[in-house]
Parts: C-alpha cells; sequence; structure tokens
C-alpha cells in the first residue's frame, strides 16, 4: 500500500479530511536527506524512528496476537476505534471505507484546520509558558472561532481550557497588584499595574489597571495639594 496506494492522488485528496497515522516496523527500505536530515525513503515527512515508534504503540493498542498486514485502523477525533482491517486494501476500497466512517461519524475538521489548531494550541501553551498571556488568549482564541466547524470540539475544548487557564493567570496578575497597593507599596504597585497595561491595553483588564494608576495618581495629587507627600 505504500507506494500504490498512499501515492495515489485520489487517495491523497480524501484523506485531507482526516489526520492519518503511518505506523511501520520496517526499516529496509533506507533514507533520503530532506533539509538536511535523514527521512524515510517512502514517506519523507517522517523518519523511520518515527514510524517504527508508532507501530509499537498502535499495534498494541488496536491489536492483539499476530497481525495480517497491512492493517488499517478508522478512530473519531478522540482516537476510540471505529472500524478496522487487517490485510490490503485498493486505493478505491480504501477511499469507500474513509466515506462510510465519514457517514456514520459526520464529516470530520479537514487537515489544513487540524494542523492550524495544533500550531495554535501550541504557541497558546509557549505564550502562557512565557507569561505573554494576550498573546495567549489571541492564539487559544483563533481556535475556539473554529468551533461551528464538523469535527472540532477536540481542539475547540483544548483551546478553552487553555483559554480558562490562561484568564486565571491574567486575574491574579491583578490580585497580586491590588495587594502590593493595599500594603502600601505603591511604587511597585504602579510597576506591575504598568504591566499589565502594557499587554492589555484596550481590553477590560487593561482598564482595571488604567483605573487603579489613575485613582493612585489623583491621591498622591490631592496629598500634594494637602501638603502631605506621598509615602514611598
Amino acid at each position: 500500500m505504500d507506494s500504490s496506494v498512499y501515492a495515489n492522488k485520489d487517495f491523497i485528496k480524501a484523506s485531507k479530511r482526516w489526520v492519518c497515522v503511518y505506523g511501520s516496523k520496517d526499516s529496509g527500505h533506507g533514507t533520503e536527506k530532506v533539509n538536511g536530515a535523514e527521512m524515510c525513503k517512502l514517506h519523507p515527512q517522517l523518519t523511520c524512528d518515527d514510524h517504527m515508534k508508532v507501530n509499537g504503540e498502535v499495534s498494541g493498542k488496536f491489536f492483539t496476537g499476530t497481525i495480517k498486514m497491512p492493517a488499517t485502523v478508522w478512530c473519531d477525533s478522540d482516537g476510540k476505534e471505529v472500524g478496522k482491517q487487517q490485510g490490503a486494501l485498493s486505493s478505491k476500497q480504501l477511499i469507500e471505507k474513509m466515506a462510510e466512517v465519514e457517514k456514520q461519524l459526520g464529516p470530520g475538521l479537514g487537515s489544513d484546520e487540524y494542523w492550524m489548531a495544533q500550531d495554535r494550541l501550541a504557541a497558546g501553551e509557549k505564550a502562557m509558558g512565557e507569561a505573554k498571556l494576550r498573546d495567549a488568549l489571541a492564539s487559544f482564541n483563533e481556535v475556539v472561532k473554529m468551533e461551528k466547524l464538523p469535527g472540532s470540539k477536540a481542539v475547540v475544548d483544548r483551546a478553552k481550557a487553555g483559554l480558562e487557564r490562561t484568564n486565571e493567570m491574567v486575574q491574579a496578575l491583578v490580585a497580586n497588584a491590588d495587594e502590593i497597593r493595599s500594603a502600601g507599596d505603591l511604587d511597585r504597585a504602579k510597576e506591575k499595574y504598568k504591566e499589565i497595561l502594557a499587554q492589555f491595553r484596550g481590553t477590560e483588564i487593561g482598564k482595571k489597571a488604567e483605573k487603579a494608576l489613575a485613582e493612585m495618581e489623583q491621591a498622591e495629587k490631592d496629598k500634594v495639594k494637602k501638603g502631605n507627600p506621598p509615602k514611598r
């Protein structure tokens, strides 16, 4: 199936609606250089280590005993098996089976949208780890906007969870600045509010920080007018 099916233009077109995972225990087909890296000669978007690792993982998950290779497994968007076939299939048979499963499950998220969502989810996690919280919110929100696309539930649920965690971190920043202000460390509180404002200007959180800064500045002016300079 490597050369007769997976390279078939009709199968490639049909597979755009799927996330295809390829596993093989074979490595005798050799490698070729791709952008300076040694990649699988049959499937140059993978290394042979990649497909051998996948083979070990999925074989144990979906099969027991002797497996008649090649074997194909169809899963829903959560990775739950909905069908499998041991033995070779022609490209026509495989496409027909994919269409049958699509009718059963409903249309899935296209591969382009899937990989875009994975990219935005990874960017959101990275930004959150670097405390670039506005960037994290933007990345997760891009995925949430895909909510109406068929088959998007899994990635949208992950994005919503990311938004929830990011919003908790944002609220913690504001609470921390408020605590510092209440403790009377006004210079440090100003720094914290300014940091929040730098990331979130124009948002509700930014407006809260802006309001707190304005209140502190006004309080300082009032003290100066009364002859009591602000405490530092």
